[in-house]
């Protein structure tokens, strides 16, 4: 018993460890992309378009059939005398009856039907393909936004932690200022309203803390309680290197929605060719090897050029009315082609708005970078100066407080911006068709 306790016990320290293995955005990227159910999703109707492929290739090569029976019949008649009067005796008949058929059928020409569904299944195959790496980046995407919103969220419970900590340095020191008279006991509360606001806030932000470990774990295809600890990370907020036409025009070239899509459209189209082909008669040829006897060796010998019967044939068929249902197919392929049409217009739209929003708020992170960090350091010296002011008496506690304040606020907005601008970028990556692993 205390050996399997102790086997269990060294697997969950093992299994611990393991969990607390410091993990970089590229270890993210590739445990997600192993993991993520989406993709293997999308992988398996790559998977199936290529079988639906194979289905659609088979109307071009002959078939195959073989078909082998054996029958024995009994005749049984007993004896009876006719009106004539004549004696027919009873009879008995046993009878046997073997055959085997090998048919070969192969399809000539039915006026491009066979070829469109070919084309058209390729096109879906290949479109099921783009939509398999759409699927990769916008993992990858997701992977970058989680791991960015985590780093976020500790930066900035390492901003509130040093609030509390600046609080509660002021508490001591409006206090040792009371003792001495030159603080009020209001200001004494006053400062402790003041921690006991920034220590809210802290609480908040190590909840926040956790929620981002857990939609960290998710996108890796973890268990969201699972022990997750990141690399820090030293990178300069990722700012565009090109312009906002460039960006355009890399997208459409790229984004792999759209080549799906567009090859949806192809497959509509070759869609409506396979419809309408049912409009003409398709011709085919046919030729047949049997062999029949009531003797069952002679049926099955080896002897392939003895007894046996040959047809070859070619056959056309037409179909003359089939209550309007070839008018309706392509009547609905041709809806089909229109709505993929209408749906790769809206797509193109709907990216150009989405490289619009993360270009623009890029450009916008790019000046609120660089002001708040002017703020950071204009807020750190009025802070300093607000304290020197109170410890001589010329200023007040509600002063130091709103220099306190006016820090915190200057540091979590930088902390944001910083990293909502990566955020920004690996999403603009994502629907360019460039984001990287």
């Amino acid at each position: 018993m205390k050996k399997w306790i102790g086997l269990f016990i060294a697997l969950f320290f093992m299994n611990y460890a393991q969990s607390q293995d410091v993990l970089s955005l590229k270890d993210c990227i590739k445990i997600a992309l192993e993991n993520n159910s989406q993709l293997r999703t999308a992988g398996y109707t790559v998977e199936r378009s290529k079988l639906d492929m194979v289905s659609a290739r088979a109307n071009l090569l002959p078939r195959i059939n073989s078909s082998f029976g054996s029958s024995r019949s009994k005749l049984d008649q007993t004896q009876r005398i006719t009106e004539e009067g004549i004696l027919i005796p009873a009879i008995s008949q046993t009878s046997e009856s073997h055959y085997a058929q090998v048919n070969l059928t192969q399809n000539i020409f039915d006026f491009g039907r066979s070829f469109n569904a070919v084309k058209q299944a390729n096109a879906l195959k290949n479109a099921s393909q783009h939509s398999l790496l759409n699927t990769r980046m916008y993992v990858i995407m997701n992977v970058k936004s989680a791991y960015y919103e985590l780093l976020k969220a500790y930066r900035l419970e390492g901003v509130y932690q040093e609030a509390v900590d600046l609080a509660q340095e002021q508490v001591r020191r409006t206090e040792t200022m009371l003792e001495i008279g030159l603080a009020s006991q209001a200001e004494v509360y006053q400062a402790k309203v003041n921690l006991g606001s920034n220590k809210l806030n802290l609480i908040n932000q190590k909840n926040l803390v956790e929620i981002a470990k857990a939609n960290l774990n998710n996108a890796l295809g973890w268990r969201p309680d699972t022990l997750i600890e990141i690399e820090k990370d030293e990178t300069e907020p990722l700012l565009p290197e090109y312009t906002f036409e460039e960006a355009i025009k890399i997208a459409l070239e790229n984004n792999e929605e759209i080549k799906a899509m567009q090859l949806e459209v192809e497959a509509n189209l070759y869609g409506i060719g396979v419809a309408r082909g049912r409009y003409f008669p398709s011709i085919g040829g046919q030729l047949t090897y049997s062999r029949g006897s009531d003797d069952i060796d002679r049926v099955y010998s080896s002897n392939l050029d003895h007894d046996f019967r040959t047809t070859i044939g070619i056959g056309m068929n037409l179909n003359i009315f089939n209550g309007f249902a070839d008018k309706a197919a392509v009547q609905t392929a041709k809806i089909g082609h229109q709505a993929a049409l209408e749906n790769l217009a809206e797509s193109k739209r709907t990216l150009v708005a989405d490289v619009k929003q993360y270009f623009l708020q890029l450009e916008a992170y790019r000046d609120i970078l660089e002001i708040n960090q002017q703020n950071i350091e204009a807020a750190q010296e009025n802070l300093r100066l607000q304290q020197e002011k109170r410890r001589v008496g010329s200023g007040t506690e509600l002063d130091v407080t709103q220099a306190q304040v006016e820090l915190t606020d200057a540091q979590s907005t930088y902390v944001r911006a910083e990293y909502s601008s990566k955020i920004s970028s690996a999403q603009l990556e994502a629907v360019m068709g460039i984001i990287k692993e």
